[in-house]
């Protein structure tokens, strides 16, 4: 996702993953919402949902949106590789939600994360 910390853009506290990452990289993304644009957000990702699941190098991307705080969303995003995210990011379908991020979220966080046990795929 554009908004994912990227080598010179990682949230404080948090290294960015060298340029040569190697394998699959899952990021999270928090997003607050300014108070009046929670349907915005709600309507921005959700066109670009679909089209990023699309994506071949997308793994997984999920949108949650917190119960108990309507202005709170996370993304999960799993990627191949640093470069598959940093490429969608830059995609056509990606354009809309780049211009218009800052006026819909007062704040964008992320963390590069990785699973210490990741599920053995079934037989």
């Amino acid at each position: 996702m554009s908004d994912t910390p990227t080598q010179s853009s990682a949230p404080a506290g948090h290294a960015a993953p060298p340029k040569d990452y190697p394998g699959p990289l899952v990021v999270l993304v928090r997003l607050r919402t300014r108070p009046d644009q929670v349907d915005a957000a709600q309507q921005a990702l959700e066109k670009i949902t679909e089209p990023t699941r699309a994506n071949p190098d997308c793994l997984e991307f999920r949108v949650l949106h917190d119960r108990d705080d309507p202005r709170s969303f996370t993304l999960l995003e799993h990627w191949v590789s640093l470069e598959a995210n940093t490429a969608h990011g830059k995609r056509d379908y990606m354009a809309e939600y780049t211009a218009t991020k800052n006026d819909i979220f007062e704040d964008i966080s992320g963390d590069f994360v990785h699973e210490l046990h990741p599920p053995t795929p079934a037989a």
